[in-house]
Order: structure tokens, then sequence, then C-alpha cells
């Protein structure tokens, strides 16, 4: 049985169990693998020949991430001499929130010659149909569906049409928690702060900024500029503002990252410097002089990686002295540590 929507004044039919297999792309956000399974959940909608994914970004020409039944050949020609004439490239660049639209109807101003008549003929597709997925500050990623004969047809289009807004919500609930996952790799758990992220492209080029890190932006104006300019500059994965702001790290984007592939991630972590004394905590844990030095960098906001070399000690040593106070202390989380600590010192 299908479940009858409405669209455009009309009655359009989605099967129960497409609807049911977007719960099984929903369980892939985050996970290196959820674009294709959101390419593959259009393709089961919409017949097609072959799929692409290709991600468009400010300053770079289009990059493909991902195809399914598409020849080298013709992957190899798009990147070599076609990707600059992509008709869905130009109008991305001069619409960044563009609906899903097919190539057979696209404004001829943006569809040049090279591609429709030497890259479309050469490798013998009849229509594309391309679904934007936005991201912020103009990058996104899209999907695109081929047929080798006959164009894609308005029904399939609006069937397009009426699925981009699921998609685009799956898509930023993505990023979002793809941001969340590299920002918190390697620093300390359960801190209570609100991490900016900024990823840059291979080449650099800013991609998206959350909304933490816009704020960032205005509360630390160019003294976040010069971090990101010294970090950049140097082999460093750490940087700490004089007196004591913000943390800046560096994370390297793997190569299947479909955000940025062979990117980097910039994180900024507001460093808090509550009003504590740590002499009370220490007194009454009875802390050895190394924990004592671990309670204070927690109490600066410092990441595991950041005591670590602060301390002259391996990450592994660090978690070990960490989980040791946990037991002094009564508690399980970091966050029940500084409270506990506050109390104490209140």
């Amino acid at each position: 049985m299908a479940t009858p929507l409405e669209t455009t004044g009309e009655n359009v039919t989605l099967p129960e169990s497409w609807l049911a297999a977007t719960g099984d792309v929903a369980a892939r956000i985050g996970r290196p693998d959820f674009h294709r399974r959101m390419l593959g959940l259009l393709a089961s909608l919409i017949p097609n020949q072959a799929a692409w994914i290709i991600a468009y970004a400010p300053g770079v020409l289009p990059n493909v991430l991902h195809t399914n039944d598409v020849a080298s050949s013709a992957t190899t020609d798009y990147h070599s001499t076609f990707r600059c004439f992509d008709p869905f490239w130009h109008l991305w660049r001069r619409q960044t929130q563009a609906p899903a639209v097919t190539l057979s109807t696209l404004d001829s101003s943006i569809k040049p010659d090279e591609y429709t008549r030497i890259f479309q003929k050469k490798h013998e597709f009849s229509d594309e149909l391309g679904l934007l997925l936005p991201v912020q500050n103009n990058a996104c990623v899209m999907l695109f569906l081929q047929k080798g004969e006959n164009l894609f047809t308005r029904e399939e289009l609006r069937l397009a049409h009426l699925v981009q807004p699921l998609f685009n919500g799956l898509h930023r609930a993505h990023v979002a928690q793809t941001l969340r996952r590299f920002s918190s790799s390697d620093a300390h758990e359960d801190n209570g702060s609100t991490c900016g992220s900024l990823v840059l492209d291979r080449h650099g080029n800013r991609l998206y900024g959350n909304p933490a890190w816009q704020e960032a932006e205005t509360v630390y104006g160019p003294v976040l500029l010069q971090a990101i300019y010294k970090l950049l500059r140097t082999s460093g994965r750490t940087c700490h503002t004089e007196p004591e702001q913000f943390v800046l790290r560096l994370v390297s984007l793997p190569e299947d990252c479909m955000l940025a592939p062979g990117g980097r991630l910039l994180v900024l972590s507001p460093v808090h410097s509550p009003a504590i004394s740590d002499d009370l905590p220490h007194k009454a844990l009875n802390l050895t002089p190394r924990e004592r030095d671990l309670l204070h960098l927690i109490l600066q906001g410092r990441c595991t990686g950041e005591i670590a070399q602060h301390l002259g000690i391996s990450k592994g040593t660090v978690k070990n002295h960490r989980l040791r106070l946990y037991r002094k202390a009564g508690v399980t989380s970091e966050r029940a540590l500084i409270t506990l600590s506050r109390s104490m010192s209140g």
C-alpha cells in the first residue's frame, strides 16, 4: 500500500517501502557512506541508468565524490576537461538554493556547447537530473541521476521537488553531526561548551562555519583571524591566545569526508576562567601534585592532547590520571568534576 502526498495541486504517491527506507538513510547520518545511501534512495525512486555525487564550493572547480554505473572514462573526461563547462555548476553559481532541475529544461544560456555537444554525446546520456543539497557559505553537494535514453518526465521532476525538503533536512543533520564528530575528536569529553567549527577544502577555501563559529568571529574579531593565520602557517595543531580567550585546533579531514575530502577543520573552544581556587579541592580530595596539575588544566578548558603536551606525558597517561581523579572525587564525568570543584570553592 502506498501513501498519497500532494504537491503543486496534484496527488503524488510514494511507496511505503521507500518512505521506510528513508529511516535507514537517517540512521547513517554522520557516517562516511551517508551521501551514497542518499543517492541510492533517490535512484530507487526515479528510473535512471547512472548516478553521480559532485561537490561545488567557492573558488574551486567541481569535484566528483562518487559514481554509480559511470564509466571511468566519463569521470576522467569530466575532471580533466569538462567540469568547467558543467551547466549545473553554472546554475549553482547563480542560484545557490536552486531546486531540483533537469539538463533538458535548463536555460540554454548556462548550457555550454562543450558539455552538451561533446561530453554528453561522447558518453551517450540523454538527460540528467540534479538535486542540490546546500551546506552554508555557498558550498553544496549535488546528487545526479542520468538517463541513457529519453528525458526525465515532468512527473519524475515533480517527485524530485517533493523529496528535496526531506533530503535537505537529512543533509543538514549529517553536516551538523559530522562537524560534531570531527570537532570532538581528541577533545575532552563532556566539557559543556559549544565548539565553533569551520571547514576548509584542501586548497584552504572556506566552505562552512557553524553558528558557534560565526558568533566567535563577531566576539573575537581580528584576534581570531590572527590565530587562524598563525595556525595555518605552522605545522602545529593547536594555537592558544595570550591572554587565553580560546583554543584553536586544526583537524585533518580524511579523503572519504564528503564535506571536504582531504580538507581541514578548525575547531574553536572558548577558555572559561571560572573563579575557582583549586586549593580547596586539592586539600579535600588529597590530590597528588600530578592530579592537582591535571585538575588545574581541566578547569582551564584544556583538551587531552593539550594536557599531555603541557605535562610532557602521553595521552593514555593523562586518561589514567583523569580516571583516578574522578574516582577520588566520586564523579564519572568532567562536567561533574568541574561542578564539584565550584561547589567546594564556593
